[in-house]
């Protein structure tokens, strides 16, 4: 496994150990999870690319949150569903960096999109008059390209990091690959992971507080206005507060669990727990758009209705 005690050329993943004969079912479990992810993200991306009337910054913003949901399910499902395939898995080196490398700008895009999608509901709704003018083409598009640009930089020295320490041990007590638990086995100075992880931990917290303090002056804004007004307003809103949290909520609880290794009544419920950041946002964030989000709904609608009417007779 170790050309020498400094350099690892693969690692073990010791949380697949202890499954036995249950893999087969968390194999055809995690396949189901995958397809149906893969089926509503790609419908709804569909959508939004063939109806030109979606073709507005909140549904462009919107596609490309889906399609990070699908770069981040994509490379965690693929390669659990192979690991589930051998008795105790073992990955080399280069996978697990890539595989930490997409599960993290995964993570990066979807809090950099939340960010601008917050701040195009603040746009939206604080000064509608001047949307067109504030939200261009031109500036959706830059908003985009920086939304994934930063994340991939910021990832990349990340990997460079960690790639560079010397480790002492290969093992991982996850199911996927995690750049915290390489680094905790690095038998030399982490001085430079940690300061640049906390300052990653920083660069989290700002948009964070970003997102909720636009969403509380839209709340206060909406207050006094009318129920039409109000109601608009947090059917656009609505989806975004909730695809936020539940990615908030995740996230926080996954980084959590891996630093402190938090103990609860089983390593199953421990297992599915820590992986809530690459399972609950990419099964749910397309159907509560697809449900809260009128025009979306509609189209939806209209396409199942359609394929009902060409349906033959029986």
């Amino acid at each position: 496994m170790m050309e020498n005690s400094s350099y690892v050329t693969s690692f073990i993943l010791l949380s697949f150990k202890d499954m036995g004969n249950a893999k087969h079912l968390y194999f055809v479990a995690a396949l189901i999870a995958y397809l149906v992810i893969l089926s509503f993200n790609l419908s709804l991306i569909l959508i939004i690319i063939f109806e030109k009337s979606l073709h507005e910054p909140m549904y462009i913003f919107l596609c490309n949150l889906l399609i990070s949901a699908l770069i981040g399910a994509t490379t965690f499902y693929i390669k659990l569903l192979f690991d589930l395939q051998t008795d105790i898995p073992v990955v080399s080196r280069s996978v697990c960096f890539t595989q930490i490398f997409f599960l993290y700008v995964y993570f990066g895009i979807e809090m950099t999109i939340l960010t601008v999608m917050a701040y195009d509901r603040f746009i939206a709704i604080n000064v509608p008059l001047l949307y067109c003018t504030i939200i261009s083409s031109t500036k959706t598009a830059k908003l985009v390209f920086l939304a994934w640009l930063c994340p991939i930089c910021c990832v990349s020295i990340l990997i460079s990091l960690s790639s560079s320490l010397q480790l002492c041990g290969n093992t991982i007590n996850t199911v996927y690959c995690n750049n915290w638990e390489i680094v905790k086995l690095s038998c030399t100075d982490t001085s430079a992971n940690n300061i640049y992880g906390s300052l990653a931990f920083s660069m989290f917290l700002l948009p964070t507080v970003f997102i909720f303090y636009s969403y509380i002056k839209i709340l206060v804004l909406c207050w006094n206005r009318s129920r039409s007004y109000k109601s608009k307003a947090f059917q656009t809103c609505l989806p975004h507060l909730i695809t936020f949290i539940l990615f908030f909520c995740s996230t926080i609880f996954e980084s959590t669990e891996s630093r402190t290794h938090l103990k609860r009544t089983s390593d199953l419920v421990s297992t599915i727990a820590s992986l809530e950041f690459v399972i609950v946002p990419p099964l749910l964030n397309p159907l509560i758009y697809g449900i809260i989000l009128p025009e979306i709904r509609r189209r939806v609608i209209r396409i199942f209705s359609v394929k009902k009417r060409t349906l033959p007779d029986r």
